[in-house]
């Protein structure tokens, strides 16, 4: 189903932007092939997909020439070919212990986390993922009182008793993973199996709208799969910098998230990608000033 959704989706993309070139089609007529190559990128980094026969009629040159164009393209790593075309190539994430990761991108999760903390009232019960984003959520919720928070979070327990009054902080045991300060093994997964809450507060690695939110470590992805699981509203926090990207393991797609909140870096592109996806999550932009 998510497979047809994209694919619809990019070929009414596809029709948008051919249609509104049309005017500056002649422009791009008669390139050399080094200034065609830029362009195809061009394109490619506003939609991330691009087809021989509409370049060639684009640019006025043969599919073959395309062809070609986008051979030389893929041997510079600057695309990926595919079945009649090209799709931009995502960038993989890599893993960061969790000291680095929390002084990334800092006042974007800051301004992610506060948009998600006033979505949760006194009396609260909620799972929250292990995440830098996440724990900025958290220290948000100063001044929230008799909250229930579920984690497997050293640092998120720590701050929840410190930040929140009278917190009832139930914390899931398992396996300790060194330099990330989370549990996670089948004591973690059992221990959460036995748990509901009406709200799970996520966080991802990596995402993309072909692949989804990733994460790297399959026992990390079957613990956030099980919050999605025993929860009925699963709202991700998703800072924009990790948008067109991707980690090893996949655990959930767009589909499966309620509500997604992201920074506002995020590009105008993916902003408006993600406003129409159908069926997709309410999408809440949070402001950085």
């Amino acid at each position: 189903m998510f497979k047809n959704r994209r694919d619809r989706y990019n070929r009414d993309v596809s029709s948008k932007i051919l249609i509104r070139r049309v005017n500056m089609a002649s422009q791009e007529r008669g390139l050399f092939a080094e200034e065609r190559q830029q362009r195809i990128l061009a394109i490619l980094s506003e939609r991330s997909r691009v087809l021989v026969n509409e370049l060639s009629e684009y640019f006025g040159v043969s599919t073959a020439t395309l062809r070609n164009d986008l051979r030389e393209l893929e041997q510079e790593g600057k695309l990926r070919r595919t079945h009649g075309g090209a799709v931009a190539i995502e960038s993989r994430i890599p893993e960061q212990l969790a000291e680095a990761a929390i002084s990334e991108h800092h006042n974007a999760k800051q301004a992610i986390g506060k948009a998600a903390a006033e979505l949760v009232h006194d009396d609260d019960v909620l799972f929250c993922d292990s995440g830098s984003t996440t724990l900025e959520f958290i220290r948000a919720l100063a001044g929230r009182r008799n909250l229930t928070i579920i984690t497997n979070d050293f640092l998120i327990a720590s701050e929840s008793e410190r930040v929140i009054t009278q917190s009832n902080i139930i914390f899931l045991g398992g396996s300790v993973r060194t330099g990330f300060h989370y549990t996670v093994g089948s004591a973690t997964i059992d221990a959460l199996s036995c748990l509901s809450a009406p709200t799970a507060f996520l966080a991802t690695s990596a995402f993309s709208f072909e692949r989804g939110f990733s994460i790297h470590t399959l026992d990390l992805a079957l613990f956030k799969q099980m919050l999605i699981d025993r929860s009925e509203q699963h709202i991700m926090l998703l800072d924009s910098s990790k948008i067109g990207a991707f980690t090893t393991v996949n655990f959930a797609q767009l589909s499966d998230i309620s509500t997604l909140i992201v920074d506002d870096f995020i590009s105008e592109k993916d902003r408006i990608r993600l406003e129409d996806t159908e069926d997709g999550p309410n999408i809440i932009i949070a402001p950085s000033k």
